[in-house]
């Protein structure tokens, strides 16, 4: 009786226990939740609204399988981001400068960044052993990899995406060893990505291992049959629809070729949508692949939060089949971009991105009313000897035709020695008073020996000594000309230039102080200047800016050339106008408002204000003004009275062709009104 009550007791307390473990064993384990988004360049954005309606419905999502743009935005979700998160992501990029291999600017020598800021495109050919650096691809993608390895830091090593990632994840990529799709679920987060995105003949492709790998959407752009492969249960797909269903839509040149070109894609496409349990087709008519303007993406992330919402009901319907476990078991959304942390050692110094035996090619194109049509070809070639030595070349072609030839050395780090000559034929207009006076047209050769160059960041230093030689071909004039010009001139000069510059980008300035000054005497025989005193010029000019809004910056500057001693020749005389610094004249300084050069006595300075307001994300309003002094002697500088321009214009910074503007202006010298059109970058 004893035993039979002990036995009796030790069911009833452990009965509960039993009873629950039963009910569990006969949970069946919740059914995994795959979610496949396709690739398609700016479209990428409607995954993110698709993503949001999932998290607002409570959906599990325990596996991300993306194809190009579809796998950034399943990698941001893998590790944890949330929709939110990267539709902040998606609206801050500047997805021109991410596609582009542009390095930071702060951390070039100035001479890089004035190349970097003519050129609209630079390839580097050959490398040692006559290995291609960019192997079938124009960009190298550098840019992408560096700000993805920012967003996923954390996950940057080598991983495997089904087991080491909050949610699982897998891309695809096209080998090109064997034309197969390739499906990454392990190695590196960033380079997987960065294979799977890589449009071919456009980026550079990636080696992984024995497989050279392009873009996924080439075999596989919506890939539900590798979810179901990695063992999905239920799989929600997501794809654009550029509805182009009738024959009568096929209207543009773009409906033709993203139609046509990917025909064969298209097809597997529409059959892997058998693998899916809920197809979301997200209308993107009136976009492209390339909309990735601000608004486009805001647009896009709307269309994909209205196509998923609409089909809630079979969400909800998916939702209740996953198990009695379904819920508080997806939150997922473990990081935030406010969290992130700044790399603990930020690049420091100059950097140098140019391989031995390296030859560099770049293009610059220019458009505007002064100069037409202009076309500069540079070539640098970078041989493999001692003292790390430069050869750059340099063909321009326009109104004003010039080569350059140029070798620099390196005996220690930043420190420079070299030489160049120029040979410029130029023919263009002169302006007195605002009258055009004479057509000129001139031969002008340059010599310059760099003696000492010391280069640090943001810094450069530099003493020489040149010759300048000028041959007048023509000079038609009329009763307005005031100037007489030499057949041939001639002088040396000896030279000191000091130059900084912290600027965070040379067009749209946002933050950052620029200053110069150099101080040159001329001489016409090494010593002496027309059997007297040789000239002696100095030239500074400062601005800096300061920001006023996030949209509206203020940059104030100061310039100025003074010249002493007699007998100026009028080619070495001060000149002013235009938009830049030494347009056509070596010494020429820009004014606002005054349009075109202008010769000026020899004490000139001038201040400038400048306005600059941001409209949008690359549109920009700026308001220029400036005044001026000028005069034959320092101590008569103001007796004349200041001149004064002001010009109002309007620009859109494309990150391709350069900026794209509109200009009109007026000053007190001529009183005249002009205007001016400009397309790309200066040169």
């Amino acid at each position: 009786m004893r035993r039979f009550l002990l036995s009796f007791l030790t069911f009833l307390i452990f009965m509960p226990a039993v009873a629950q473990q039963v009910a569990t064993d006969s949970v069946a384990p919740r059914k995994k939740v795959a979610v496949v988004l396709s690739g398609g360049g700016a479209f990428g954005a409607i995954h993110v609204g698709a993503l949001k309606v999932l998290e607002d419905a409570g959906m599990p999502v325990d596996m991300v399988v993306g194809t190009s743009m579809g796998s950034i935005v399943g990698a941001l979700y893998s590790v944890g981001y949330d929709s939110d998160n990267i539709a902040a992501m998606f609206r801050s990029m500047d997805w021109a400068e991410l596609f582009l291999d542009r390095d930071d600017v702060r951390h070039l020598t100035l001479r890089e960044r004035e190349l970097r800021n003519t050129y609209i495109y630079e390839r580097d050919f050959y490398v040692r052993d006559g290995i291609d650096p960019q192997p079938g691809g124009v960009i190298r993608g550098n840019n992408v990899e560096d700000v993805f390895n920012y967003y996923l830091q954390g996950y940057t090593d080598s991983l495997d995406f089904q087991r080491d990632l909050p949610r699982q994840f897998a891309c695809v990529a096209t080998d090109l060893v064997d034309d197969s799709a390739a499906v990454l679920t392990r190695g590196s987060l960033v380079k997987s990505i960065r294979a799977s995105m890589s449009i071919p003949g456009v980026f550079t492709p990636v080696r992984i291992g024995d497989m050279i790998l392009v873009d996924g959407g080439a075999k596989n752009n919506f890939a539900a049959d590798v979810a179901r492969q990695l063992g999905a249960d239920i799989v929600i797909g997501v794809k654009f629809d550029l509805g182009l269903g009738t024959d009568k839509q096929y209207r543009t040149l773009m409906d033709v070729l993203e139609r046509s070109a990917g025909s064969d894609v298209s097809r597997r496409a529409r059959e892997n949508e058998r693998y899916c349990d809920l197809v979301v087709r997200v209308p993107v008519r009136g976009f492209t692949s390339g909309s990735f303007t601000r608004k486009a993406i805001d647009t896009l992330i709307v269309h994909g939060d209205r196509a998923m919402r609409a089909k809630m009901d079979s969400i909800l319907i998916l939702k209740s089949m996953l198990g009695q476990r379904a819920q508080g078991d997806y939150s997922l959304h473990l990081r935030n971009i406010h969290q992130l942390q700044k790399p603990e050692k930020e690049q420091q110094g100059l950097i140098s991105n140019h391989e031995d035996n390296t030859l560099q090619a770049a293009l610059g194109i220019r458009f505007d009313t002064e100069d037409i049509a202009a076309l500069q070809l540079g070539a640098r070639y970078f041989p493999v000897a001692r003292f790390d030595p430069e050869i750059d070349l340099t063909l321009r072609l326009g109104s004003r035709s010039m080569l350059r030839v140029g070798a620099d050395i390196e005996p220690s780090l930043h420190k420079r020695l070299g030489a160049t000559y120029e040979i410029w034929f130029k023919y263009h207009d002169l302006y007195s008073h605002g009258k055009r006076c004479n057509n000129l047209s001139y031969l002008y050769q340059n010599a310059n020996l760099k003696l000492f160059s010391l280069e640090a960041m943001n810094f450069d230093c530099e003493l020489g000594v040149g010759w300048e030689h000028y041959h007048v071909f023509s000079e038609l004039w009329n009763e307005n000309s005031p100037y007489e010009f030499e057949r041939n001139q001639h002088y040396f000069n000896y030279h000191a230039r000091v130059r900084y510059n912290s600027e965070d980008r040379h067009y749209f300035t946002r933050r950052g102080t620029r200053a110069e000054a150099q101080y040159e005497y001329f001489t016409d025989n090494m010593a002496r200047w027309r059997s007297h005193a040789g000239l002696s010029v100095v030239t500074a000019m400062w601005q800096t800016t300061f920001q006023l809004s996030s949209s509206t910056h203020l940059r104030p500057g100061i310039q100025g050339r003074l010249i002493f001693g007699d007998d100026v020749p009028i080619m070495a005389s001060n000149v002013a106008g235009g938009v830049r610094f030494g347009k056509f004249f070596r010494q020429q300084l820009p004014m606002a408002g005054f349009w075109h050069n202008e010769f000026f006595d020899n004490k000139l300075v001038s201040a400038s204000l400048r306005l600059q307001q941001r409209l949008a994300s690359k549109h920009f309003i700026l308001l220029d003004g400036s005044v001026a002094e000028h005069s034959r002697e320092m101590k008569n500088l103001f007796d004349q009275g200041p001149l004064w321009g002001v010009s109002l214009s309007y620009f859109y910074n494309s990150n391709f062709v350069g900026p794209l503007g509109a200009s009109i202006g007026w000053n007190s010298y001529t009183h005249r009104v002009a205007f001016f059109l400009s397309i790309g970058y200066d040169f």
